[in-house]
């Protein structure tokens, strides 16, 4: 299975809709129930300077999204980054190949010194993914998030540029 992972674009917000309401995949995400998909159209429509996404494509559907924000000013050496994938396409090298990309961009274009992430304590794959990428978790949230239901701790994870100046 070939994967292209390339700028995401407006055309994609159906697709990106579909994907972050999926049952096995919405519980991660930070969307309520009520997303629809000129949200999402919108959302993309008014990225910023500092906003990079990128998506994958599988025989042309696309089949997950990575984004990454770059903080400003003093923290201008740190990045934000989320990712989801087609619940129908997990355990079959998206992530990774999102991940690959998007550290990429972090490491060798913007130069980030660190990028963070958050994660649910109810989706140990994707802290096993992360940590494989060299993220090592540095606290918990208690309660960060509300899901179906009830509040859920999220793991905050961090990775630092491989031969950067920050160790």
């Amino acid at each position: 299975m070939e994967v292209l992972i390339r700028p995401v674009e407006i055309n994609d917000a159906k697709a990106l809709h579909r994907i972050c309401t999926q049952e096995n995949v919405f519980p991660y995400m930070i969307f309520l129930p009520s997303m629809r998909v000129d949200m999402m159209e919108n959302r993309i429509r008014n990225l910023q300077a500092n906003e990079f996404e990128f998506v994958a494509e599988c025989n042309g559907d696309v089949v997950g999204l990575v984004g990454l924000v770059q903080r400003t000013g003093r923290r201008s050496h740190v990045g934000d980054l989320f990712i989801a994938t087609d619940g129908n396409h997990h355990n079959k090298g998206i992530g990774k190949a999102l991940l690959t990309k998007v550290l990429d961009l972090a490491d060798h274009w913007l130069m980030l010194e660190r990028v963070e992430l958050g994660v649910l304590e109810t989706n140990p794959k994707a802290q096993a993914l992360y940590e494989k990428f060299g993220f090592k978790v540095e606290g918990v949230k208690k309660g960060n998030i509300k899901a179906n239901g009830r509040f859920v701790d999220e793991i905050m994870m961090c990775r630092f540029r491989p031969d950067g100046i920050i160790q």
